[in-house]
């Protein structure tokens, strides 16, 4: 019995092992990527069971399952938690990223880092990952768009600094954000290649920027380059793309045979004879047709870009290494582009379990050629009744450019030929910048306690060479004697910042203290000659005693400044139970630059996740429901340092003695008058407040931020009259407020093998002026034309809205004239130049029958009342596709290209403007008749003159594909199309104008198109 007992036991478990034995024989292996096929780090779970594992640095994993099992659970942060279907041997997980609220996020803030949940301010994380999908040279042109409250205004030209706003402008000094990248302060962050940014955030309200003190009125932009990892393998990854960028909306400027038609039209038939007589063969009476900016402008640009990343880590050292190479040529077919090399090195060590250092360094080496914008202007102005090329002219020298002068239009600036203009032109800058930074890092008392010291430093070194040849063209667009100017910059800035941590937490009580010490310095300095009768060749480009080139310079300056700065700051951080939220900050700024040495700049922010609450614990819609308010200051030092001045004047005008001896008897003998001003100039305040609420819905598939703005810049720095005086003064004077709506919205989901993203964002604005100082008013505008095109600057109306009449129509006839009291008041009073049919017709505003001072009126301005941006994105198997749009919308431009006609009638125009010209009753209501396009009447400030600034983009479309070229080797190919379409209705290059709107030909921005690949080793 016992035998048959024993066997029976035995037949059993030698089954069940037989059968576990066969449960347990099956291993899944697979790859963890990120949508762009980059292999994560990510934790995977066995649905319904307790095995589990984790990815290597590859991606890449093995597990054994039960036969059961039919499903993985994996996660990574930053990414959706996704539910695979175990179908094979083999599971491949694409993982989708999670735009939404992660509470458990990480975000980089002031001076450290806290958990997004934890925030109690708006801070906005930027996706690198979406944003190195750009084929741009700038990380902040990469992420237009895609940030609520944040503009990015584009420039064309190779290596040009984009116009960064955040939350509008409330300063005529300084609009930029203060931009902190890896803890050194800089001004903007063009040096930085998109690829090396690790993490981006932008503090946008006083409560997140506040930590920063008199430096954060604009807004703060803190920049993290990417870090290496403890216990991962060296892995080399190599990201780069090639293509070519094309002219995109095309301004079509008028034929041959319209601005033919045009000048006899205005009574300029001569220049249409002249230019047949010269440059047509016998019996041809065709006017000949140039197309300027088809001349000026390359169909297409070589752009290339190429960074190599190292990253890696053991136990106790961690390490990263970048390269990146970026060459970009400029549209314009003359000489100009823009290279950059970076260096990227860090390192960090754990020299104990409580102590760590650390050091950074970026090495960029830059060389830009900038091309001559004049060029556009002139390509708007220049007739097409001439050639690039004339062999006629035989005093042009080195090259047979053309001139308008043979056939009768005057020369000069505007009236140069452009091509010329274009290739006469050398400025280059060549420089170098290092910013090396180090810090030591010590946990006390159960790493409840921490400081760290940090100095960071900057070195920037420019030189910038600027030649101009001797050449002629026409007595008008000559050089008789060549011209060198040699200018060295040189800055040379560091910041020490000591910082001392506290973090501890009680049951459902969790708090942290930082207390700071910074101290800055900031010099920079130029120096620069110049000299003339310079030879050609760049052998000779010296000036000084014993220099190759020439032996003496004819001018010679030098400019600089140097500040200094000390600031001590404190943030405090409090939640009960993760419910209720609390963040303080206070920063004290001591600055060199103004007699008031000292500002302080405290704020608050308040928060209640109301999902956490009991009430809240049964519904199902929300997953996080929170809301927050704050309010703080903020400074701006970005103003001129101060305003003590003295005038000696002198002459006739200032005296009243009269001669009473020898020759002077009876004369007035000149006197002197000291006029003194001095005003206490200190740096702007910015007083602003927030409330928001960030929420996720369906299981955080569903999630967004709502913010309501009101910020207010107060001691606005300008200059502002003195009366009965010709003199200025710059002081402290008026008051700017900027307030609006901020909306983010993001939908992420995957089904199986299928996956999608949508996402939106949208800003608006409110600007308004709400002291002057006493003044009603300011005039102002474009430069040279103020007095002729003004914006204007008044209490109640947004900064520098564009001021002139309103225009209602066109006369059609003689009957609509007489039976407007403007129009018959001014034939009445003007007999000689009269209004005639096909006049634009003004807005009488105070009906007094006149046109007047008091019927101007605000015609808009430049600031957009709308920003936004949306996106696409799809995913399947080892493909993906993303789609971004982006525009704005409530802006005006001065198009200061048509209104130039005021000055100069013999100019061209575009064709939008020939073709809409009127021609008879009823053919136009809009444009006026080609007599009246040069007439006083037409040509003053006016609605005809400023047009709609809104326009809609597509930003970026990329299709890309990830495969394993072995199983260690993960490799993507993509092919991008960067800013390929605009909609817009305005007529010019490009709606993306900065400065305060004046559009006198901006350089274009164009489109790229490229193919790209990663691939990791």
């Amino acid at each position: 019995m016992k035998h048959r007992v024993l066997f029976f036991v035995m037949v059993a478990f030698l089954c069940l092992h037989a059968n576990l034995a066969f449960a347990q024989s099956r291993q899944v292996t697979g790859r963890i990527t990120d949508p762009n096929g980059h292999p994560l780090v990510a934790s995977i779970l066995i649905k319904g069971a307790s095995g589990g594992t984790s990815s290597d640095a590859t991606g890449a994993f093995r597990l054994q399952v039960l036969e059961s099992a039919d499903s993985l659970i994996v996660t990574a942060v930053g990414y959706m938690r996704q539910s695979v279907a175990v179908k094979s041997n083999t599971v491949n997980v694409q993982m989708i990223a999670d735009e939404g609220f992660n509470v458990e996020e990480v975000v980089v803030i002031g001076y450290g880092t806290q958990k997004k949940g934890d925030l109690t301010a708006p801070v906005a994380t930027v996706n690198m990952e979406e944003a190195v999908k750009r084929t741009v040279a700038t990380p902040m042109d990469a992420i237009q768009g895609a940030v609520p409250g944040v503009q990015v205004v584009s420039g064309g030209a190779p290596g040009s600094t984009p116009t960064v706003r955040i939350r509008g402008v409330g300063s005529f000094n300084n609009e930029s954000p203060l931009y902190v990248v890896d803890g050194m302060f800089m001004d903007n962050i063009d040096f930085l290649n998109p690829n090396d940014i690790e993490d981006m955030s932008v503090l946008k309200d006083a409560s997140g920027a506040a930590i920063y003190g008199v430096r954060a009125a604009n807004g703060v932009i803190i920049v993290t380059t990417k870090r290496g990892k403890l216990n991962t393998k060296a892995r080399i990854t190599y990201n780069g793309y090639a293509g070519f960028q094309t002219p995109t909306n095309m301004l079509k400027m008028a034929s041959g045979q319209q601005f033919a038609d045009y000048a006899t039209a205005i009574g300029r038939k001569s220049v249409v004879d002249a230019s047949i007589d010269r440059f047509n063969e016998p019996g041809n009476t065709t006017p000949m047709s140039t197309d300027w900016y088809g001349e000026l402008l390359r169909s297409r640009a070589l752009i290339h870009n190429h960074n190599l990343d190292v990253q890696g880590g053991s136990d106790k050292i961690t390490y990263s290494f970048g390269l990146n190479y970026l060459d970009q040529d400029g549209i314009m077919d003359a000489k100009n582009f823009h290279k950059k090399y970076n260096i990227r090195m860090q390192t960090e060590a754990r020299v104990t379990d409580w102590l760590k250092v650390g050091f950074t360094a970026h090495i960029n080496n830059f060389n830009n050629f900038h091309p001559n914008n004049a060029a556009f202007r002139q390509a708007y102005f220049a007739s097409p009744l001439y050639p690039v090329y004339d062999d006629k002219l035989e005093l042009a020298d080195p090259v047979k450019f053309g001139s308008s002068s043979p056939i009768g239009i005057p020369t000069g600036f505007w009236f140069n030929n452009p091509i010329a203009t274009a290739y006469y032109n050398h400025n280059e800058s060549k420089g170098f910048q290092i910013l090396p930074s180090a810090y030591v890092e010590a946990n006390f008392w159960e790493n409840k306690i921490t400081f760290r010291s940090q100095l960071s430093q900057r070195y920037q070194s420019v030189h910038g060479i600027q030649y101009n040849p001797v050449y002629y063209i026409d007595n008008d667009q000559r050089a008789d004697r060549s011209y060198l100017r040699s200018a060295q910059g040189r800055d040379s800035n560091y910041i020490l910042d000591n910082l001392l941590t506290y973090r501890d937490a009680s049951e459902k009580h969790h708090w942290s203290v930082l207390l700071g010490q910074s101290a800055r310095e900031e010099r920079w300095r130029e120096t620069w000659v110049s000299a003339n009768d310079v030879p050609a060749s760049q052998e000779f480009w010296y000036a000084g005693q014993g220099a190759q080139g020439l032996g003496s310079a004819t001018g010679y300056g030098e400019n600089g400044f140097r500040n200094a700065g000390v600031s001590v700051f404190a943030r405090g951080t409090y939640d009960y139970d993760n419910k209720y939220l609390l963040t303080a900050t206070f920063r004290a700024d001591g600055s060199s630059k103004y007699q008031t040495k000292w500002g302080y700049f405290p704020s608050v922010g308040l928060g209640w996740v109301l999902s956490r609450e009991k009430f809240m614990e049964k519904q199902n819609l929300f997953d996080l429901l929170k809301i927050r308010g704050s309010w703080g200051l903020l400074g701006n030092d970005g103003i001129q340092p101060n305003a003590g001045y003295a005038i000696v004047n002198s002459g006739n005008a200032f005296s009243g003695i009269y001669g009473s001896f020898g020759e002077n008897i009876g004369a007035r003998v000149p006197g002197y008058r000291v006029n003194r001003f001095f005003t206490q100039v200190r740096w702007e305040i910015v007083e602003e407040w927030d409330a928001g609420i960030d929420f996720a819905l369906f299981n955080n598939r569903l999630n967004g931020t709502v913010d309501y703005y009101h910020r207010e810049t107060q001691d606005l720095a300008f200059d502002r009259p003195i009366p009965f005086l010709w003199d200025r003064v710059y002081g402290n004077w008026g008051t700017v407020a900027n307030s609006g709506w901020e909306f983010g919205l993001n939908w992420a989901d995957k089904r199986g093998d299928f996956g999608y993203r949508i996402g939106a964002n949208a800003t608006t604005l409110k600007n308004r002026v709400t002291d002057l100082g006493g003044l009603q008013n300011i005039m102002n505008g474009f430069p040279e034309w103020a007095a002729e095109f003004p914006s204007r600057i008044e209490v109640g109306q947004p900064l520098n809205y564009f001021y002139g009449y309103e225009v209602q129509g066109v006369y059609q006839n003689q009957a609509e004239i007489n039976a407007d009291p403007i129009a018959s008041r001014y034939n009445e009073l003007n007999p000689g130049s009269t209004i005639k049919p096909g006049y634009l017709r003004y807005k009488d505003q105070n009906g007094n029958g006149e046109l007047d001072e008091s019927d101007r009126v605000n015609l808009g301005n430049y600031l957009p009342t709308l920003s936004y941006g949306f996106n696409v994105g799809v995913d399947y198997k080892g493909f993906d596709l993303t789609v971004a749009f982006q525009g704005v919308a409530g802006n005006k431009i001065h198009n200061l290209n048509r209104a130039m006609r005021r000055k100069y009638p013999q100019m061209n125009a575009d064709q939008a403007f020939m073709n809409g010209l009127w021609t008879g009753e009823g053919t136009s209501n809009t444009y006026p008749s080609a007599e009246g396009s040069v007439a006083p009447w037409n040509l003053q400030a006016s609605s005809f003159f400023v047009e709609s600034g809104a326009y809609l983009r597509v930003q970026n479309v990329q299709l890309g594909y990830s495969f394993n070229l072995t199983p260690s080797i993960p490799f993507r190919v993509f092919a991008t199309a960067d800013r390929p379409l605009i909609f817009t209705n305005y007529n010019g290059f490009t709606p993306e104008v900065s400065g305060m709107g004046f559009d006198s030909n901006v350089y274009p921005v164009a489109a790229t198109y490229s193919l790209g690949l990663r691939a990791s080793f």
